[in-house]
Formats: structure tokens, sequence, C-alpha cells
């Protein structure tokens, strides 16, 4: 394997073949929906109509976090390509929603820009969080560098913790609790057991966009090594394992209505269940090829749940 450079003044190279096709593909807005939707979710839980939101500093937050989702695409395609994970996919395999950014694979950027681009966007990103918790609350600080250290850990060696079968737990929590806690944090100042239980819902909702999306590198990224939740249980019993986690995050706000620990509002997340059995029925009837469709209407769950939820928090006040 090549050694790739660590230092941003050894990031030069040759000029990329499309830098701007390259760049978009790394800041890929379908799939910063993921960081989006409990930015939204977080937004709603700590609005309060009895005072003013301070929107340049929630717009700030987001600037921070979207800046860590394209560093995090950068370091995740650089360590793919090396691996030979990205390489293995077959043209059959591939999907509009997983193997990868594939920048290098299609000499869009180089090794080098790739470097040059986690350095930026991190850095960007680590400028802009200072500034953020400076004018809040300093000890977000720590929890937005956890959240920028596993997502770069997510694909770098020795950890890589998505080829050890903890990628799709640091994605729960980083999309999940991370954002919602750290936003509710950040505007309100204290969190509840409701955005508690709501982080964890949309946690497993994330999870489950990311095990589907595994689904059509299954046999690229075990030839390659890397021992995803999907490669474990292996393709035939990938949508048993998405439909208990589906499960799981719809159980969660039944469970604590009925127990009387969130409010009734927090069903509004049931609002994703009709796509969520499309989508669990469209991965059985795929048993071959990406399941295109059925990642979509994952997707389309996730937004769905999300939003239906913030309305219905909103619509409270």
């Amino acid at each position: 394997m090549r050694v790739l450079p660590i230092h941003p003044w050894e990031a030069i190279g040759p000029r990329p073949r499309n830098l701007a096709a390259g760049v978009w593909r790394l800041v890929d807005p379908k799939i910063a929906l993921a960081s989006l939707v409990p930015f939204v979710v977080g937004i709603a839980l700590a609005f309060d109509p009895r005072s003013t939101m301070d929107w340049p500093l929630a717009a700030g937050a987001f600037a921070a976090i979207f800046l860590v989702e394209v560093g995090k695409n950068a370091v995740n395609d650089l360590y793919d390509f090396a691996s030979g994970a990205d390489m293995n996919v077959l043209p059959e395999e591939r999907s509009p929603f997983s193997g990868g950014k594939r920048v290098l694979v299609e000499h869009l950027l180089t090794e080098n820009d790739l470097v040059a681009i986690a350095w930026i966007a991190f850095g960007l990103a680590g400028l802009i969080g200072i500034e953020v918790a400076t004018r809040s609350r300093p000890e977000l600080l720590v929890l937005g560098a956890i959240a920028a250290l596993i997502s770069i850990l997510y694909a770098m060696p020795p950890v890589k913790l998505a080829s050890r079968g903890f990628g799709e737990l640091a994605v729960m929590l980083v999309y999940g609790p991370g954002i919602v806690l750290g936003t509710v944090l950040l505007l309100r100042g204290s969190i509840t057991v409701e955005s508690i239980v709501a982080s964890i819902a949309l946690g497993f909702l994330i999870a489950n966009v990311l095990l589907i999306n595994e689904v059509p590198d299954e046999r690229a990224d075990r030839v390659a090594g890397k021992r995803t939740l999907i490669v474990r249980a292996g393709r035939d019993r990938a949508s048993s394992l998405i439909a208990i986690v589906f499960s799981l995050a719809f159980a969660l706000p039944v469970a604590g209505a009925m127990y009387g620990f969130v409010p009734l509002r927090m069903c509004a997340l049931l609002s994703g269940i009709p796509t969520a059995v499309v989508a669990t029925s469209l991965l059985r009837r795929t048993p071959f090829g990406p399941p295109v469709a059925a990642q979509a209407m994952t997707l389309v769950t996730y937004v769905i749940a999300g939003a239906a939820y913030a309305g219905a928090v909103f619509a409270s006040y």
C-alpha cells in the first residue's frame, strides 16, 4: 500500500481531471440529508417562542457539521481506494447511494487532492466550531472534536471502524445523539428525556440508511476485508437486520409515549412506517444487484420521520 501524505504542504500534485465534479461528489447533497434531518429536529426541540433564536449561531453550527461531513467523505474515499474496496465494486453492483464517491476510481481527483480537501474541510470546521462554541458553550468543542475524530477514524487505519463492524454504531451515535443533543445544548442549554429518546430513534433510522447502502458493496467489502455488519450477517439476512432496526426506531416513541416518558407528539416519527415497510419489501425482492429503490425508500423514511416529528414539535408551541 502506498504511503499517503499526512502534511498539508505535501498535498501538492497534478491538477485533477475535473475538480468541480470531484468536489461536488464529496459534497453529495442527498447524503448531506443525514446531518440536516437531526439538525432540524434539534432546532425544533431547542426552539422557545418566548425568546429569540440565535439563527447566525445555528447557521455556523451547521456549517461546521457540513464541513466535517465533506472532510469525512474525502478521508473515506482515500482509504477505501487504498484498501481496494472501491476498485472491487463491479459495474453491475454500483448504485447512486453506495460504492463510495469514486473520485479516485474515475480519476476526478488525485490522492493529494483528497488530502488537501480533508485538511481544508476539517480546518475550517474547527475554526467555525471554536467561534460557535466560544459564543455559547465552550464545552461543546469537546463534542465536536469527538465527532470529527470518529469521522476520520471511520475509515483510517489502524482503527478503521467501518472495517471492524463498528461503523454503523459510529454513524448512529454521531448523526443521532451527537447532532440532535449537540444542537439542543447549543441553542437551549439543557436536554430533556424527549430529546434523548428522539435522538436515539433518529440514530437507528440513519444507521439503516448506512446498512442498506452497504448491501450492494457486500461482495467488494468482503474481498477487501472490510467487515461491515452486512458482510458479517450476509446479504441473505440483510432485510431481516434492517427490519429489526426499523422496529427499534419506531418502538421507542411508542413505548415512551405509553409510559409517559415523552409527549405524544413523538409518535409523529411513526409517519415513516409506510415507506419503511416498502423499503424492506423491495430489498427482499432484490436478491441480486443494487437495491436502488429500497435504498431510496430508506432515505425517504429517515427524512419523512424526522421532518414530521420536527413539524409536530413546532406545531405544539
